[in-house]
């Protein structure tokens, strides 16, 4: 395989093992949270076929606070715990290190931000010319599906449903994938293989394929990459988790002050202007090559 290149075969055991173990916990914790999920129904009297009946519950207002608690133990489970136990079975003598919770230069809270939302038109701009192609049914289908699920959790009557979506999807996905995304996979890779650049396009990668969206692959991986950068540059995995949670929370708060509803059939009529688009991403180059200067670059590998 390709990412074995320059890693000694002896190390290729360890990398394994450390993978299987890795995958291995991410499933428990899944599992562990579809059984208390399905416990939940079974007490209640509900029957819930799949994920997306589960979903389906969040439209019935008796259901949906437990539904919404559910879910962020199920996130909670799947990340969070998993990661923690991963860095507690192979670190556990120096996970204060391995975490590396640091301080970092508070100007990087100010340029990867900007450096964020500046790559915005580009991400809209492919977006919008992935959704004009004519996809396989199922993954059209798929697309459709993690829609429907995004626009029934998002879904905002009052203030309690917009801070319950505040802790669901600001802090706990923020948290919870930088852990496990740039934490232990983007660091992993670096770990074994050496080479920082690629291990945050793989990682940035794996990430946009986890939101399990076609259309929105792209603008998923232009985000990780962000977020892959900031823990690069930083060497804290501090400055990636507030990203994230502020990305996700203004996204949050915009749609909860334009009607607190996300519509599945709401497609762009028009695309970005292509001057707009190209600005843009020259503002997003120049603060990058700003951040690359100032920053002091510390190692997000331990040995």
């Amino acid at each position: 395989m390709v990412i074995f290149a320059g890693i000694l075969p002896d190390l290729r055991k360890e990398i394994l093992t450390r993978l299987l173990a890795l995958i291995a916990l991410v499933v428990a914790g899944m599992l562990l949270s579809t059984l208390l999920i399905w416990v939940f129904a079974r007490v209640r009297g509900i029957s819930i076929d799949s994920e997306y009946g589960l979903m389906s519950l969040l439209g019935q207002t008796e259901n949906a606070s437990m539904v919404k608690v559910l879910i962020g133990f199920n996130h909670l489970m799947t990340f969070l715990v998993s990661s923690m136990a991963y860095v507690f079975i192979f670190y556990r003598h120096k996970m204060k290190e391995w975490l590396q919770l640091y301080h970092f230069n508070p100007l990087l809270l100010i340029l990867f931000p900007l450096a964020l939302f500046s790559l915005y038109p580009l991400m809209g701009y492919t977006a919008f010319f992935v959704n004009k192609l004519e996809l396989p049914e199922f993954l059209q289908k798929m697309d459709q599906d993690a829609m429907t699920t995004l626009s029934r959790l998002l879904t905002m009557e009052n203030l309690g449903d917009l801070a319950a979506n505040l802790l669901l999807v600001g802090v706990l996905a923020g948290v919870g994938e930088e852990l496990l995304f740039r934490g232990i996979i983007q660091k992993e890779i670096i770990k074994y293989w050496r080479k920082p650049h690629a291990a945050i396009w793989i990682t940035s990668v794996l990430f946009g394929l986890f939101h399990f969206q076609v259309v929105g692959f792209l603008p998923k991986m232009g985000i990780g990459l962000v977020l892959g950068y900031a823990y690069h540059y930083s060497g804290s995995l501090i400055l990636p988790m507030i990203i994230h949670i502020l990305n996700n929370s203004l996204a949050t708060v915009s749609l909860y002050l334009s009607g607190g509803k996300l519509s599945p059939e709401e497609i762009p009529a028009e695309n970005i202007p292509l001057a707009g688009v190209l600005v843009s991403t020259c503002v997003f180059t120049l603060i990058m090559v700003q951040i690359r200067k100032i920053s002091q670059n510390k190692p997000t590998e331990i040995s």
